[in-house]
């Protein structure tokens, strides 16, 4: 039986057992399978500086916006609020995630709602999806809203994910490695949201320094990826490591995942 078969199976028998307390008590993802087909909805509470338009683009804190871009889209409010999960569903499997934030569309009849849960159930939740090997475009569209939830750190999760599907799903391993890039750069400032940067005004010496860490990303064949290596691990500014870190998850390397995971998981 494949992972995904026993999940479901597991799943649908605590489904079919008795729950004291209502639907609203039994576990997120019994309430998901139980739809069997067609669409649900379920909401948590986001992290701090989370807000969006309720449809197209979803914007944490002041320089990252992700969604679908259009010339109207920054003239629209960004709406704080919880997360709004959209899961299609068939044959009690998730095949597609949409995630929103923002005002929310008036209630149809062809979604069911779930209701609202904690953000680290929520959270929780989407991973187990990210984590499904087979998962399909559910599984890669599971882990940015994962990451949304009120103080949750999924990195743990991220990193089981990257080290798995290396070779069995490369669009969710560059998901998942990019955002493993986010949090080690986060860890490096005494941070663990990976939507933290530094924005601020550089002198001329670290722009250049930027620049430099740059170039060494565009070099063909991954020639760059020992080298900037080198940078994350000892460089003796914060910034310029946080650069590092960031073209090292955009890099798709296996190597970078060893510098993830040794930052993430050191004391200091």
């Amino acid at each position: 039986m494949s992972r995904r078969a026993y999940l479901t199976v597991a799943v649908l028998a605590f489904a079919a057992a008795p729950v004291a307390g209502g639907a609203q008590q039994r576990p997120l993802a019994a309430r998901v399978v139980a739809v069997r087909d067609g669409m649900a909805e379920f909401r948590f509470p986001s992290r701090s500086g989370v807000c969006g338009d309720g449809h197209s683009f979803i914007r944490v804190g002041e320089h990252m916006t992700v969604g679908n871009f259009s010339e109207g889209m920054y003239g629209r409010p960004c709406v704080p609020g919880p997360v709004r999960i959209v899961v299609s569903i068939a044959n009690g499997t998730v095949t597609r995630v949409k995630g929103y934030v923002g005002p929310e569309p008036a209630p149809s009849s062809g979604i069911v709602d779930l209701g609202t849960t904690t953000a680290a159930e929520g959270s929780s939740y989407l991973l187990d999806i990210a984590a499904i090997a087979d998962g399909g475009k559910a599984s890669r569209e599971a882990i940015f809203p994962a990451l949304l939830g009120e103080d949750v750190v999924a990195w743990p999760r991220l990193l089981q994910i990257a080290r798995r599907d290396a070779r069995d799903n490369e669009r969710k391993h560059s998901e998942a490695t990019f955002w493993l890039g986010r949090y080690a750069a986060a860890k490096l400032n005494g941070s663990d949201i990976p939507f933290d940067s530094d924005e601020s005004d550089k002198s001329d010496a670290e722009d250049v320094k930027e620049h430099a860490v740059f170039a060494l990303s565009q070099l063909r064949g991954h020639e760059g990826v020992e080298p900037l290596i080198q940078v994350a691990r000892t460089n003796k500014d914060p910034n310029v490591r946080s650069k590092a870190l960031f073209w090292l998850g955009e890099s798709r390397d296996p190597r970078a995942i060893d510098v993830f995971e040794e930052i993430l998981k050191s004391r200091r």
